[in-house]
């Protein structure tokens, strides 16, 4: 079976339930961490941290449905094990890799920062449209600020000299993120209406697990909820909601992974 080449484009909404943390590692007056802004003021959410969050998601669904091949559960693993890519040459490539990339498969898939809209940006400038002084007058209701202390572990006490300040996002910010650029994969053999390949049909399903982003998810901090608004092949809008009822499908990749080297040797 040979591979299919998708063009594809994904939108999603990303809603946060709690207060959440896109940290700069910069500090700023007296906040120790500040939260990640663009040139105009706005919060979002970068590209890399996101696609990070979903690699890690995408792992875990890969490995719970690759139960009948061992070596290629191993292949499922950080890009930042060396040693597994160093395992991985000259073996089939995991669907994870043909999304993400790896030290020696590239990526094709472009992850554009999470931004407000236009409109969801006005709620932070002047309620009197007339007033120009006034605009982006309420930027600062877009974050809280806590002040914290780091603990000792093993006795439960505060550290000497370790109080910070941190921002953090408002719970409720709706960010708007996309997806885009070209999948490699096998398609899937299975009566589904316009069948995914199988990386397309894991990367839908991890996006619906993303459920905390940035720092301090220990302490309930980033919970959120990724909702996929659109899909697109070669340019048309499919109906993909349907695929999601047949996750099984991503246990049968590595069957025909091998039957495809075996037909192109």
């Amino acid at each position: 079976m040979a591979t299919r080449v998708d063009r594809i484009q994904i939108e999603y909404d990303l809603k946060f339930q709690t207060p959440f943390h896109c940290g700069t590692g910069i500090r700023v007056g007296l906040i120790d961490r500040t939260i990640v802004r663009d040139q105009a003021g706005y919060l979002y959410v970068p590209g890399s941290t996101f696609k990070g969050v979903l690699r890690e998601r995408c792992e875990q669904l890969a490995r719970l449905y690759e139960t009948g091949d061992e070596n290629m559960r191993e292949l499922i693993a950080s890009p930042h094990e060396e040693a597994i890519a160093l395992l991985g040459l000259g073996k089939t490539t995991t669907m994870v890799t043909r999304i993400f990339g790896s030290h020696n498969h590239p990526g094709r898939l472009f992850f554009d920062d999470a931004r407000q809209t236009d409109e969801a940006k006005k709620e932070f400038d002047s309620l009197d449209r007339h007033e120009t002084d006034w605009k982006g007058k309420y930027k600062g209701l877009q974050t809280d600020e806590y002040t914290q202390v780091r603990l000792n572990r093993p006795t439960r006490t505060a550290l000497p000299g370790a109080l910070y300040t941190s921002e953090f996002g408002v719970r409720s910010l709706i960010l708007k993120g996309s997806i885009t650029g070209w999948l490699e994969c096998i398609p899937i053999d299975a009566p589904v209406e316009d069948a995914p390949t199988y990386s397309l049909l894991l990367l839908l399903a991890g996006l619906h697990m993303v459920d905390r982003l940035g720092g301090n998810k220990s302490t309930g901090k980033g919970q959120c909820a990724c909702n996929i608004t659109k899909v697109t092949i070669d340019t048309k809008p499919v109906n993909w909601s349907p695929w999601l009822d047949h996750l099984e499908f991503l246990s049968y990749y590595s069957t025909d992974a091998t039957s495809q080297e075996e037909e192109e040797a």
